[in-house]
């Protein structure tokens, strides 16, 4: 599967659409916002190329490529939240993770728990993606829906992993 493929398998029809241009010496987080999912796919290897940064992309869309907060621009915010077309989870690996009882040793091992999860819960697998650090599942959706019925879903999802003893990070579900 290609990038513009696995975006329109996970990622809303419509929108705004966002990556994450992560500083790898300072951390620093820049947003760049493009109009249409193709877009953001030459977005996504033009800045893969450069040796000093990290790039990631958002999950959803959103309504406008920046909305204004108390004479703030702001981009990746609830109130700009537009549409979501899957669910995901971040799964982190690593002996630090393993110490902290927060992760998986190997990405292998990661993979391994979700799928075990899927088998004993009658749950579809997920398309898997190699993180870097650790690996993200996504289920995509038959068809967009909106912030507030996402996070519900989302809330529910995120409950019974943790339930099963998946170890997914919270902050990223």
């Amino acid at each position: 599967m290609n990038t513009l493929d696995f975006f329109r398998a996970i990622m809303p029809d419509e929108g705004v659409y966002y990556l994450a241009l992560i500083d790898k010496n300072t951390g620093r987080v820049a947003h760049r916002a493009f109009s249409t999912l193709e877009e953001l796919t030459l977005g996504v290897a033009e800045f893969d190329k450069s040796e000093s940064l990290n790039v990631y992309h958002a999950c959803a869309s959103y309504k406008e490529p920046f909305i204004e907060v108390d004479g703030k621009k702001k981009y990746r915010v609830p109130e700009n939240w537009h549409k979501a077309k899957s669910f995901w989870i971040d799964l982190d690996c690593g002996e630090d993770k393993v110490a902290k009882g927060d992760g998986y040793l190997t990405k292998r091992d990661a993979a391994e728990a979700v799928v075990r999860f899927c088998t004993e819960h009658d749950f579809p697998r997920p398309m898997f993606v190699d993180s870097g650090n650790g690996v993200h599942c996504y289920w995509p959706l038959t068809k967009s829906i909106k912030p507030e019925v996402w996070k519900a879903l989302a809330n529910a999802l995120k409950a019974v992993l943790a339930a099963a003893g998946v170890l997914a990070d919270p902050t990223c579900t």
